[in-house]
This record gives structure tokens, sequence and C-alpha cells, in this order.
């Protein structure tokens, strides 16, 4: 068993799991008193998203963007024996992986984004609504309040390939709790100071934005 996932991006990884699945019970539960948690819960998935960003250029070994990369032939051959390479080198992340945690991050950042512009024409505003034409707010809010589905379906996904990876007693569900996964790799460093420094200044730059806006 090999360490690929180093220590900051599985912190990062269940604070971005609630942060999301606190965002989508607020926003769907019809509580207007929820509303401000909404938006604060909206932020903090910005700034964990610009965070990823970062830990994707200078993080752990196989959280950086070399290794997110795919094509649609990797994924069917993930599936279809027929397809595979047998010289394929080891790689951290499977390609269906890879392909959903792409689109998964794509579609909250799209999410989060749309919602800085979100508005309900009566009470609540995002803090850029006012900074954008009527028309170009309609598409954000339109956009806001349909992409949400995406997000839940691509989760949904998510969960039930670790469902299936328990059914098969295969240890893939237990790598973002251990770190550790079943692949002939170097084992990745902690990086826990950069880790640290990173999220303080991606937090740090959402919350000035925000006092600016």
């Amino acid at each position: 068993m090999t360490r690929v996932w180093d220590l900051p991006i599985r912190l990062w990884h269940w604070l971005f799991g609630g942060c999301v699945a606190f965002s989508l019970y607020t926003g769907l539960s019809g509580e207007f008193s929820l509303m401000e948690w909404h938006q604060r819960s909206g932020y903090a998935v910005l700034a964990l998203l610009l965070f990823r960003v970062g830990w994707g250029l200078w993080g752990g070994l196989y959280t950086r963007f070399r290794h997110y990369v795919t094509t649609p032939r990797d994924v069917l051959a993930h599936f279809f024996r027929s397809l595979r390479a047998d010289d394929a080198a080891p790689r951290a992340h499977t390609a269906p992986g890879i392909a959903l945690v792409v689109l998964l991050f794509l579609m909250v950042a799209v999410q989060a984004t749309t919602g800085l512009f979100a508005t309900d024409d009566i009470f609540i505003n995002g803090p850029l609504r006012g900074y954008v034409e009527e028309e170009t707010a309609s598409a954000m809010n339109w956009v806001h309040h349909r992409a949400f589905w995406l997000i839940i379906a691509l989760v949904s996904t998510h969960l039930l390939a670790h469902v299936v990876y328990g059914a098969m007693r295969d240890p893939t569900p237990l790598s973002m709790i251990t770190g550790r996964k079943a692949v002939d790799l170097p084992a990745t460093d902690h990086y826990l100071l950069r880790g640290a420094l990173t999220i303080a200044a991606t937090a740090g730059l959402v919350y000035v934005a925000l006092r600016l806006l």
C-alpha cells in the first residue's frame, strides 16, 4: 500500500464534501433563515476551490494536475479489458475517477461562481449582483438554480462507486482516511507547512475580496 493522498488533501476532501452538502441543504431547504448560512457556506466552498487549484500546482505528488489527465478511451478501458494496454504504467487514480473529479470540480466552481450573482429579487442578493446587467444576472441566476442537479448526480455516482468497491472488498473507499492505495508507486510527502500557508492565503483572499465588494 502506497500513500498517494497527503494529509492536507484528505482534510480538504472532507471539508469540501461537508461544505458542498451544507450548501445544498441550506439552498434547497426553503428556509429563509438559512440563506445567510448558505452564502457563508458558498464563500467557504470558493476558498476551498482556490486551495485545490493551488494544491494542484504545488501540493502532494499525486494531487497535482498532471495526474488528472485522461481520455474517453482510458475511461472505457477501465471497464473493458480488451481496450487496455498490457504495458500501461501504474497510475495513482483511475480514469473514471479522474473524469468524475474534474467534472465535479468544474460544476461546483460554476455553482459557487454563479451564486455570487444570484438573487431572489426580494431580500437576498449575491455580492456581485450589482456589478452586472440585469440580463447577465438573470442568466447567472438560471444556472445557479439548476446546476446543482448535476452536482447531486456526480456526488451520487461517486458514492455509488465506493459502495461497489466496498462490495468487492476493495480498500479504495478507505484511501481518503488512510491516505493509502494499492498501487506500485513512490509515496508522496505531506507538505504540511505548504498546505497551511495555502489555505491561509486562499481563505484570506476570499475574505478580503468580499470585504472590498
